[in-house]
């Protein structure tokens, strides 16, 4: 990794991070304001999301010196999005049921968020070519992974399974477990040329699913 953090911004990856921040808060407007609980869910978990990949656009642009406490700020606001996709994916559980799954996942990421940042905290920086690593531990690599498949991708599938339209619903669960895959990837690949395809595909799902909603109300 490049120890120096001043030095120029490589655009793709500004351009990467500002296209994927415009499409998830995209995608959270058109589900957010559904009247289905779990679009709505959905949708306010991936505005959270926005956020998140707003503050890296940040990071990938302006490559401030304490890069852990900016990259930290980032993942806590992935935290509450992930709350809001697990009630999503669990619509339609009993109403305690759901508190039970809610509070043990509000646990789990304090935990998680304790041990990423005190126990074995990532080294986030920036590879010869420009690219912005997260550098994550396995240990906490491995609760991000069952985060992101537990609660991203079951909200995806329980979305997908609520809209009534048959392509619609196909297409949209094979995009939302595409950026989870590439999310995936994002976190664990430290090779440049992987992560550059990762990100074409990542933003070609996205891409995908802004123009399926682009003028579709999920329903």
């Amino acid at each position: 990794m490049e120890d120096s953090v001043a030095a120029a911004p490589h655009y793709g990856v500004v351009g990467f991070f500002v296209l994927g921040t415009l499409l998830f808060a995209f995608l959270a407007w058109r589900f957010a304001f559904s009247p289905a609980p779990v679009f709505r869910h959905f949708g306010i978990g991936l505005a959270w999301t926005a956020a998140a990949f707003a503050v890296w656009s940040a990071i990938v642009w302006i490559r401030p010196e304490n890069l852990h406490l900016w990259t930290s700020v980032g993942a806590a606001l992935f935290f509450p999005g992930y709350l809001f996709f697990l009630n999503a994916a669990t619509h339609t559980w009993l109403p305690r049921n759901r508190r039970l799954a809610l509070g043990l996942a509000g646990l789990y990421l304090v935990a998680l968020f304790v041990v990423r940042t005190f126990i074995a905290p990532s080294e986030p920086g920036f590879s010869e070519r420009g690219l912005f690593y997260f550098n994550t531990q396995p240990p906490v690599l491995l609760l991000y992974i069952i985060s992101l498949v537990g609660a991203v991708m079951s909200a995806g599938n329980a979305v997908a399974r609520n809209i009534s339209v048959p392509w619609v619903s196909r297409a949209t669960s094979v995009c939302i477990n595409l950026v989870v895959v590439c999310a995936v990837i994002l976190l664990t690949s430290y090779d440049d040329d992987l992560q550059t395809y990762n990100g074409y595909l990542l933003g070609a799902a996205l891409l995908a699913l802004s123009v399926i909603y682009l003028r579709r109300k999920p329903a």
